[in-house]
């Protein structure tokens, strides 16, 4: 099932081609459709990459959130720390899509929205070495190249972006929800 398009503002038409979730009308990444334990089928998990088709489609040069192939730009979307060490543990996609994320995705939109807690069933973990803290807001960068890093003691890839050409900045403004910044490049 898709989303129908407009249903959405601007939101990329791949992305708007992507199976969606009923219950939150949100279109479904690759990246959090996870095989079922049980090996019959898979379910959702919006607060869990699986870290096996993330790898692959980051190798692959496809956008983490539609699985489409990227062209000449790639964006990484994360906190400062992220790009101050220019390293990621959320895998690229499109320029556009990755824009789409930051008002889709409740947990980034939302400054007060948290990740759900780790005794709760499906939510998820945090990749060794991460604080898990949100940050006060997140930097969209566009750069042509990446190399993906498989961390076999960890279980999940790694993902590192050349020199950006453009970093946009957000912030969460007094109304709780996250605005453009400034560009800084």
């Amino acid at each position: 099932m898709t989303m129908p398009p407009g249903d959405v503002p601007d939101l990329p038409p791949a992305l708007a081609a992507r199976p969606y979730d009923a219950r939150r009308g949100l279109p479904i990444p690759p990246v959090n459709i996870h095989p079922n334990p049980t090996g019959d089928g898979s379910h959702v998990d919006f607060t869990t990459i699986n870290t096996t088709t993330s790898t692959r489609l980051a190798v692959e040069r496809r956008c983490s959130l539609c699985g489409e192939a990227m062209g000449y730009w790639v964006a990484f979307l994360g906190g400062p720390r992220a790009a101050e060490l220019m390293r990621y543990a959320d895998p690229p996609g499109h320029p556009e899509c990755m824009t789409a994320a930051l008002s889709l995705c409740p947990h980034i939109a939302i400054g007060r929205h948290r990740r759900a807690r780790a005794d709760r069933p499906g939510a998820g973990i945090i990749p060794p070495g991460s604080h898990g803290d949100k940050p006060d807001g997140y930097l969209l960068g566009i750069t042509r190249d990446y190399r993906t890093r498989f961390m076999p003691e960890h279980g999940f890839a790694v993902y590192l972006p050349a020199p950006f050409k453009t970093v946009r900045a957000y912030a969460y403004g007094p109304d709780g929800r996250l605005h453009p910044a400034t560009d800084t490049g």
